[in-house]
């Protein structure tokens, strides 16, 4: 049995060093958010978990991300702004900017 618990500590110990920490939103709005920068920027899959990070953030206000600027540094950000999407207009939607 302490043989057993032994081989997963070391199998869940390995899992976690080789895995990429998941990018998450700092500060976020209908305007845009801010992404902590990290060195894993290099990575493909942590790069692609900052651009899944940004959608789903403009996605909750039904508007498209786009990452504005990227400032390589320890305590920097990844800086994202929301908007509508090309061709989309409100009025036609039936949507208001004010709400009721």
């Amino acid at each position: 049995m302490h043989t057993r618990s032994i081989a997963l500590a070391t199998l869940a110990l390995a899992t976690l060093s080789t895995s990429v920490h998941a990018a998450s939103v700092t500060f976020g709005n209908q305007e845009g958010g801010l992404i902590p920068w990290s060195s894993d920027i290099p990575i493909r899959e942590f790069r692609s978990a900052v651009g899944q990070t940004a959608i789903e953030n403009c996605a909750w206000y039904n508007l498209v991300a786009y990452i504005t600027g990227v400032v390589p540094g320890y305590g920097n950000y990844i800086s994202l702004t929301c908007w509508f999407p090309p061709g989309y207009d409100p009025v036609k939607a039936g949507g208001s900017f004010r709400s009721h």
